[in-house]
């Protein structure tokens, strides 16, 4: 471990050999997609052509678009085709860092769309914790709405709380944990009754959602087609194929986003109109996307779609017959929560982690996210991990669930928390 508090920049620099040694070295215990054993993470290894435009491009500046005007067309190209996906042909906006600088963003064009004196947000318990730190960097107070048995937002409990100061909705298309969505058509419906701002996370089901029904899987209708949505996030860094770092916020229309515009003046390129939360922006980034989008086409995304979707559901039947074990509900994407009928998801997740497994903790199950880098062979072992920590706990069969809970769909308390079984109640 380096001594942070006695570092000092080298007198005479380091030979380029060196550096990259010593990297190699620093960086060594990283973990890596390659090895498979990343369960939990809702990005994955990016598309190869995409990787090497973002390292040839990596000089393109999009945060000034009069030096970079070739960037800047190459972004609007981006946010029209990733509009086209989510049925807005008249849809403005940005690439971003990610899903929490859009959700801020969001809220921010929202907020300035309100006025004084409005500051509610309407949300559910399932919700990004970006919404959180929005909440804290604009004052805004929060309400979050307790979720039904499908783990979505309970509209009608989100019509209930409503109020004067209500000021934008926020419905989730693919939640954190389980990858839900909720009833968007009735959010739009309550925000075109009451002129509110309705925005949708889809940073992770925006390029799962348009494609299931393609792949041969139902979906929900999340999108710009409904009259009521304002704006969208989508990250083409989550399944989208493309690099890190690679977000996008989407507006409905022009109008829109002129609630999330700032005018700077300074910039070498001249005076321009910047539409995000950050000033010096990735170009590698609006390239790679756009590397991606191309190189993919429709059938490429339906393609990646249907194999995580065939790879999630075979997984969760797998699971289902580990004596001790079960999925939280059934997968709606390409997400699983995973519980132990005897562990706690903390003690679950130490288990899996002895073993080298890499996955996300919530309260209550532990979240396996099935994307492009895994595949049944590389999934097999994590199988026989969860054999072998049911073994440890002798004998499995008292584990099962009691006759006539063989489902093991718990009761909801937000992604992070539930309350029982459904039969329960």
């Amino acid at each position: 471990m380096v001594n942070l508090f006695t570092m000092h920049l080298h007198d005479a620099g380091m030979e380029p050999e060196d550096v990259l040694r010593e990297l190699s070295q620093r960086l060594a215990e990283d973990s890596s997609f390659q090895s498979a054993k990343i369960l939990g993470c809702m990005c994955s290894a990016p598309d190869p052509l995409s990787a090497s435009v973002f390292a040839r491009f990596l000089e393109k500046n999009a945060g000034d678009p009069g030096l970079f005007p070739a960037t800047r067309e190459l972004e609007r190209e981006v946010i029209a085709l990733m509009g086209s996906l989510l049925a807005g042909e008249r849809a403005e906006g940005s690439l971003v860092s990610g899903g929490t600088e859009a959700n801020i963003l969001a809220l921010w064009a929202a907020r300035r769309r309100a006025g004084r004196g409005r500051r509610q947000v309407i949300l559910p318990e399932s919700a990004h914790y970006s919404f959180d730190k929005a909440a804290d960097l604009m004052d805004l107070e929060l309400v979050k709405i307790p979720l039904d048995d499908r783990f979505q937002m309970d509209a009608r409990l989100a019509a209930q709380a409503l109020s004067p100061r209500s000021m934008a909705i926020v419905g989730v298309a693919g939640s954190t944990g389980l990858g839900a969505v909720d009833p968007i058509e009735e959010l739009s419906r309550l925000a075109e009754r009451h002129d509110l701002y309705l925005h949708v996370d889809a940073a992770f089901g925006g390029f799962v959602l348009p494609f299931l029904e393609e792949a041969g899987y139902p979906s929900r209708l999340f999108d710009f087609s409904l009259p009521g949505v304002s704006s969208i996030t989508i990250d083409p860094h989550k399944m989208g194929r493309a690099p890190i770092p690679a977000g996008c916020l989407l507006f409905r229309d022009e109008g829109l986003a002129r609630f999330a515009a700032t005018s700077v003046s300074y910039l070498t390129g001249g005076e321009a109109e910047q539409r995000t939360l950050i000033g010096t922006r990735p170009g590698a980034a609006v390239a790679a996307v756009w590397a991606a989008l191309h190189r993919l086409g429709r059938a490429g995304f339906v393609r990646v779609v249907r194999e995580a979707m065939e790879l999630t559901h075979w997984l969760a039947q797998e699971i289902g017959r580990i004596p001790g074990f079960a999925v939280v509900t059934e997968p709606v994407m390409n997400l699983i929560g995973l519980r132990s009928l005897d562990l706690g998801s903390r003690e679950l997740a130490s288990l899996l982690r002895e073993r080298g497994w890499r996955v996300a903790v919530f309260e209550d199950f532990v979240r396996i996210a099935v994307m492009p880098h895994l595949s049944r062979t590389k999934l097999e072992p994590f199988l026989e991990s969860l054999r072998a920590i049911a073994g440890q706990k002798g004998d499995v069969s008292s584990l099962a669930l009691p006759s006539g809970r063989e489902t093991a769909i718990m009761t909801p308390k937000g992604d992070g928390g539930t309350i029982g079984t459904k039969k329960d109640l």
